[in-house]
């Protein structure tokens, strides 16, 4: 009794769940080819939202389809995706499924994203119910029932081969994608394969099955066939193809970095122009500053001597009256007024030196810090445009460059620093004493040779005495002012050489470098165009 009380429980328990197991068994094996039109589109925006890879065997061959999210509206979220999708491609299928030709926003979106070179075949999906295809003339042609299917397919076609050039457009076609599928969605036993959770395409089917006479029928209206024919082409030809794309890919990035090379080479070129005026305009302050210099100091120290001859006349003169009688006196006096103001020379000298390069200092620094604070206005004038100009960003070809172009001219913003050295220009005064020593020491054995005693009275013999005396020192201040003039001269093309190696030649340095850099963006340029070229010139599938 208990035994039949435990198989009743048992039954009664577990039957309804028995049933219904077995219920959704048999509904499973009705279901099992029923895969397919679960990724097709519901009609919802952004239906795709992420890449999604179906792979796929062709004449023993492994391929990826990469289904990407659409490019129309705001896709900004999934712009990496695309972009990394279309990076691996070699065909890129563009399905326009508008009706009209693709908007222009649509036709950038597309150049941003294909600038690889990918070959892009461009199908027109047409919509349109079975009551579309009801009469017999509505099935003869799919360009004859859509009426402006051959204008869409020609706009979108113009529109591809004018943003990507007619070689990359592979080609462009009509589809009605939905009774294309609809026509190959069935298994071999004739049934649907449709999931049956799609009731909206199992709909769509039966509606199509009532108006054609078979499946062919149904795909070949669609022009399916042709599509599939142009996926087995690119199958049977891909390995070349594959090639060919990355011969594309390469000679783009190739032509990319050329052309940014020639922007910038052009910015760097416009930048030197203005630079280098600048710096040919400092040079001639400079310049200037120099020859202002050189005239005034050679004024001066003429005026220096002249004075100190003019002093050393009168002393001698009047040394010749107060101690004629005594000539070692008159020796004396006149040796101690030489050596008084040949001291007082050589301060008059320096201090006169002194200020004149102080002056001619200050001159090239206020030059130098001109030229620094207009190269840096000139820098920021063009920084400003370019970010005025261009919103994108160099190719990132770029990086490999061997070289920064980013800082070219910094160099030269630091130039005012040359003035903050100074000026050793006092090194190249030699002792005043070596210059009028040679000649003073002459002049006191021609002064005691004038102080002769001629016959007379002894202001008759003074006055020849001092008359001799001042030719003799007379002679002597022409001998001494052509050498003075010389050492003068000497003195005034050391300091030009101190200019011109100190300041004005690093000038020229820095117009040097920039003209170096534009010559090495033009090498540069030069060496990547000849392996542009050398690749356009390889046979077609080589490398």
């Amino acid at each position: 009794m208990r035994e039949q009380h435990s198989l009743s429980e048992l039954v009664s328990d577990r039957l309804p769940t028995l049933l219904k197991q077995q219920k959704e068994l048999e509904r499973l094996q009705r279901c099992a080819g029923q895969v397919d039109g679960e990724i097709v589109g519901t009609g919802q925006a952004d239906f795709t939202q992420d890449n999604v890879i179906y792979e796929f065997s062709h004449q023993g061959k492994n391929f990826h389809l990469i289904d990407v999210p659409g490019i129309e509206g705001n896709e900004s979220k999934y712009e990496s995706m695309v972009q990394a999708a279309i990076a691996k491609a070699h065909l890129v299928f563009y399905v326009n499924g508008t009706n009209k030709k693709p908007e222009a926003e649509t036709a950038q979106k597309i150049k941003h994203y294909l600038n690889r070179d990918a070959k892009v075949y461009a199908i027109c999906n047409l919509r349109g119910k079975a009551d579309s295809y009801e009469f017999y003339r509505d099935r003869e042609s799919l360009d004859r029932t859509h009426k402006d299917a051959n204008a869409i397919r020609e706009q979108t076609r113009g529109v591809l081969e004018d943003i990507l050039g007619a070689e990359l457009v592979s080609g462009c076609q009509s589809l009605q994608g939905l009774l294309g599928f609809t026509g190959v969605a069935f298994d071999e036993r004739g049934l649907t394969s449709i999931h049956s959770g799609r009731a909206d395409l199992l709909k769509s089917q039966r509606a199509y099955k009532q108006d054609f006479v078979s499946q062919q029928a149904m795909r070949s209206f669609s022009q399916l066939d042709q599509l599939h024919q142009v996926i087995g082409d690119g199958c049977a030809n891909f390995e070349v193809d594959i090639v060919e794309s990355n011969k594309r890919k390469v000679l783009r990035l190739l032509q990319d970095t050329v052309n940014d090379l020639k922007k910038q080479r052009d910015e760097h070129q416009a930048f030197t122009d203005k630079i280098g005026a600048e710096i040919l305009e400092c040079q001639k302050a400079i310049r200037l500053s120099f020859e202002e210099l050189k005239s005034s100091f050679t004024k001066q120290r003429s005026n220096a001597l002249g004075i100190f001859f003019n002093e050393l006349t009168s002393a001698a003169r009047a040394a010749v009256e107060e101690h004629f009688s005594d000539k070692d006196d008159v020796e004396r006096v006149i040796q101690e007024h030489v050596s008084a103001g040949q001291q007082q020379l050589a301060k008059n000298l320096a201090k006169s030196q002194e200020q004149l390069l102080e002056q001619l200092s200050q001159s090239i620094e206020r030059a130098l810090k001109r030229l620094q604070e207009n190269a840096e206005r000139v820098s920021f004038q063009q920084r400003l445009s370019a970010a005025a100009s261009n919103s994108l960003s160099l190719s990132s070809a770029m990086d490999a460059i061997s070289f920064n172009f980013s800082d070219v001219g910094g160099l030269l913003l630091s130039v005012g620093g040359y003035a903050m050295s100074g000026f050793a220009l006092g090194s190249f005064f030699p002792v005043v004493g070596n210059i009028v020593g040679a000649v003073i020491g002459g002049i006191v054995g021609v002064i005691a040779a004038g102080l002769s005693y001629f016959f007379g009275g002894r202001s008759k013999k003074i006055a020849e005495a001092q008359a001799n005396v001042t030719e003799a020192i007379k002679k002597e201040r022409v001998a001494s002012e052509k050498t003075f003039d010389q050492d003068t001269q000497a003195m005034l093309a050391k300091i030009k050489a101190q200019i011109e190696g100190s300041t004005l030649n690093q000038l020229d340095d820095e117009r040097h470098k920039m003209a170096d850099v534009g010559a090495l963006f033009d090498e540069k340029i030069a060496s990547i165009q000849a392996l542009k070229n050398e690749v356009e010139a390889k046979p077609y599938g080589t490398i």
